[in-house]
């Protein structure tokens, strides 16, 4: 028995022995790796520590192309995992790579290197980091992609029908909480190949109604006017400021501003030299003839009943539509404004086809079918254009030529008329006055008769056309001749100063 265990007690310390000596013999002759070591994919059996590095730095610069999607809703961007500052987070592994089944515990060690024996592999992950900053540099580098604004329902009108374009969703990329987002998906989910984030983003609903653009359907109010012997300069005014305000859709309670639209009067916002009003006086300037895109419009709100806020006549008379029925223009001086009064959207058409001017209002009728509005115009005082004579000098005596015609003063007032199932009413919509200008001459008073040429300046002083006839015909130095110049347009109306708006 006593024999028995000491062979025993022997044989367990010959096992150790053997154990210890292997162990250390291994530690002191190799620095490589058992075969059957794994590091992610990568065999590094009988490789070194720096070996084994450089395979896992090879591995990760074989990720760095790898796409990684970043989603923001419909909106998509593409980064790779090295433009995030891809890197290895835990460099250990190829430490442990190398010392295991070699250092340590014995008998880990050996029951390590008997796994390995038989077959058995031994693996280790790999785990990824990026760079915060280079992280949230591409989130801030992709939000002009990324991001997308709000909005509104919109209204069109194609071939004689509506269609409601819904609006979309807005949506802003929260870059802070993205980063966060990015970086922790790379370090815990990612394993390689093609990703993807859906970022943290804040959302902004779309603006406007579907529900109620598609009430818009009915024929509110209208307004024709007729521009076709106008100048080239003054159809292309017309119908520029006819396109800039066509489509356009008013919301309920929203006030509409003609000028807000329209302006500026210059070449660059495409108008042309026509004839306008200033200081009394027809001149060429930008935009002339732009009145007749407001005053159209007016006749159409007039129409469909909407609340008129602002308006102004002219400084003088217009004959494209009845006194008081018109509306100036005058950048930063006068404009026409307007509020939708109604239960829904309003749409505004406009159309210009070098002749016809046709402004169109469309919405939500809700007024009686047997009520009916109409309007007239009063003209409640006039007064006629008196002579504005001006000497020439270098002119035969007494000849008399006719410059420019005067308009016609007056004064006039609007009235809305209303028949409700046979009850008529009618109440005072404006009133408007509209300035007097003189018929223009030029004299002639070349003679050598002192007395002759003083009698006729006193005529032109006194601005007395007869007289001035008088006078020539009393010396008979020259026939009288009296030949007018072509009547400057008078529907060419674009208001230009505050002197118009006396």
């Amino acid at each position: 028995m006593k024999n028995s265990r000491k062979m025993r007690g022997l044989l367990v310390m010959l096992i150790a022995f053997a154990f210890c000596f292997l162990a250390e013999s291994v530690k002191a002759d190799g620095r490589t790796a058992l075969d059957g070591i794994y590091v992610e994919d990568i065999s590094v059996g009988g490789m070194t520590e720096e070996q084994i590095t450089q395979a896992v730095n090879d591995k990760i610069e074989q990720l760095k192309p790898s796409v990684i999607n970043l989603s923001a809703g419909e909106q998509n961007a593409q980064v790779t995992a090295g433009d995030l500052g891809l890197s290895c987070a835990n460099p250990e592994v190829e430490r442990e790579a190398v010392t295991i089944g070699q250092e340590g515990n014995v008998l880990k060690r050996f029951l390590t290197q008997n796994r390995l024996k038989n077959g058995e592999t031994v693996t280790f992950s790999l785990k990824y980091t990026v760079d915060g900053e280079a992280a949230r540099q591409e989130v801030e580098n992709n939000t002009a992609v990324l991001n997308r604004e709000a909005t509104d329902a919109t209204l069109t009108r194609e071939n004689g029908e509506f269609i409601v374009n819904p609006g979309q969703t807005g949506c802003s990329v929260n870059v802070d909480e993205s980063t966060a987002k990015v970086v922790n998906y790379l370090t815990t989910s990612w394993r390689g190949g093609i990703g993807g984030v859906e970022l943290v983003t804040e959302q902004t609903p779309a603006g406007g109604n579907p529900e109620q653009l598609a009430l818009v359907k009915d024929l509110l109010g209208e307004g024709t006017t007729e521009y076709g012997n106008g100048t080239s300069g003054r159809k292309q005014n017309v119908a520029v400021g006819a396109e800039k305000i066509n489509g356009t859709l008013v919301q309920p309670g929203e006030e509409f501003s003609v000028e807000a639209v329209v302006v500026p009067f210059d070449a660059e916002n495409g108008y042309a030299l026509a004839a306008s009003y200033e200081m009394g006086k027809v001149v060429d300037s930008y935009g002339g003839g732009i009145c007749q895109v407001s005053t159209t419009l007016y006749v159409a709100v007039l129409k469909a009943e909407l609340e008129v806020t602002e308006r102004y006549s002219h400084s003088m008379i217009v004959h494209y539509v009845d006194p008081s029925m018109d509306a100036a223009i005058a950048e930063g001086l006068k404009d026409l404004k307007f509020i939708n009064n109604t239960d829904a959207p309003i749409y505004i058409e406009a159309s210009a086809d070098g002749s016809t001017l046709h402004f169109a209002i469309y919405g939500h009728e809700t007024r009686d079918p047997n009520r009916t509005v109409r309007y007239e115009s009063e003209t409640t005082n006039t007064e006629d254009p008196t002579p504005s004579l001006t000497e020439d000098a270098n002119a035969s005596f007494g000849t008399i030529e006719q410059t420019s015609y005067g308009y016609q003063g007056s004064t006039a007032r609007l009235w809305k008329i209303v028949n409700d199932n046979g009850n008529e009413t009618k109440e005072q919509v404006n009133s408007s006055t509209y300035r007097m200008t003189s018929d223009v001459y030029t004299v002639g008073t070349k003679t050598d008769n002192a007395a002759a040429r003083a009698e006729m300046q006193a005529a032109i002083a006194a601005n007395d056309l007869a007289k001035a006839k008088e006078v020539a015909a009393k010396y008979s130095q020259s026939s009288s001749s009296s030949s007018s110049s072509e009547k400057k347009e008078d529907s060419s109306d674009t208001e230009k100063t505050e002197d118009d708006e006396d």
